[in-house]
């Protein structure tokens, strides 16, 4: 079975690269705005269209990023594919809107903290070495982590940047997955806010969580960041200018993107050891959403498991659909089977 996978680097461009990534948002950003606000002038245009997400509108009108370039040279110096991919990315932003999943698309920011582009693989334009990462209108190679192997054919590569300091890429690869062997046996699970899940039967090889030692030290840096915080009102120094504050505050917020990472490699380790070893795996939804807080929070520190004996974690239900979503998808990749009942009464 082929399927589309992608894998996410950290990269560390040198001071010419960083300037055309960042010249590339700009262009991207530019195009997209520029094809957005032409087509609000023109609203009748597609006025007519059937179900109005069909992309006629593409065909009718003379705006493409191509023909902007006449009028604007600048765009000549970026790659051609990323500003295709911002003419198609606003095209899926309208049909969206129409099949009512989503608002009207508005104007991109060059405020946001995260900027990004979006280029294809043609003519083995993208490629991974042993010197770094090749990418279309660059002629060095730049230098990338990779820290797993990638498989498969790369289909296209992300360029993104936070607050124009750390640049990453995902690769999307299309690559062929075989099926797990069948075991025959089948598994209950339902939702547990202590262990994420709570299980009919024994799962063994099931992976370890505990962030006991994260959450002491994210509770330290919050009573620090607050410290801080009044240090600099006795001042009279605002905390966009305290720079301890903004220092420690930057410490806390790694801390917590580091917390949301081990939840998700917990999870993804999670889902495929339920993969391996059961072919029929039963998913029991919860309707009482609201009786859960009050019943489990007080039990998190009263388990008595191997794997989380003292562990002050409480998985949300918002982490239990996360994970009911990578089981989805995987079950399919795999060859097993998924089957979802509701109950009236939480376990």
């Amino acid at each position: 079975m082929k399927i589309l996978k992608a894998y996410k680097f950290r990269i560390y461009p040198d001071e010419a690269q960083q300037e055309f990534f960042i010249k590339t948002f700009g262009c991207v950003r530019f195009t997209y705005n520029t094809l957005l606000k032409l087509r609000q002038q023109n609203p009748s245009d597609e006025s007519t269209l059937p179900e109005k997400m069909t992309g006629v509108w593409e065909k009718k009108t003379t705006a493409t990023p191509a023909k902007l370039k006449r009028d604007y040279p600048f765009l000549k110096e970026t790659d051609s594919l990323a500003l295709a991919n911002a003419q198609r990315n606003l095209t899926k932003a309208f049909q969206n809107y129409y099949r009512g999943r989503a608002s009207y698309p508005k104007l991109k920011s060059k405020k946001n903290a995260w900027q990004s582009y979006t280029t294809n693989n043609q003519g083995h334009t993208i490629y991974l070495t042993n010197e770094g990462l090749k990418l279309p209108k660059l002629k060095s190679k730049v230098p990338i982590h990779q820290h797993r192997q990638v498989c498969g054919k790369i289909r296209s590569a992300t360029i993104s940047a936070k607050n124009r300091q750390e640049f990453y890429v995902s690769l999307l690869c299309e690559e062929e997955i075989t099926a797990l062997p069948k075991t025959g046996f089948d598994i209950t699970i339902t939702y547990d806010p202590i262990k994420l899940i709570g299980t009919s039967k024994v799962l063994s090889d099931r992976p370890n969580f505990c962030q006991q030692r994260l959450l002491v030290q994210l509770k330290k840096a919050q009573r620090k960041l607050y410290c801080r915080g009044k240090s600099a009102q006795r001042r009279n120094v605002k905390l966009e200018q305290a720079k301890n504050y903004q220092k420690q505050k930057l410490r806390l917020q790694k801390l917590y993107i580091h917390q949301i990472k081990q939840k998700e490699d917990f999870m993804e380790q999670l889902s495929i050891a339920l993969l391996r070893q059961f072919d029929l795996v039963t998913v029991t939804m919860p309707k009482a959403f609201e009786s859960l807080s009050a019943n489990h929070s007080a039990a998190i520190h009263q388990d008595c498991s191997v794997n989380y004996k003292n562990t002050a974690v409480n998985f949300t239900i918002r982490d239990w659909n996360r994970f009911v979503l990578k089981l989805k998808y995987k079950a399919n990749w795999y060859g097993k089977k998924l089957i979802f009942t509701d109950q009236e009464k939480v376990i």
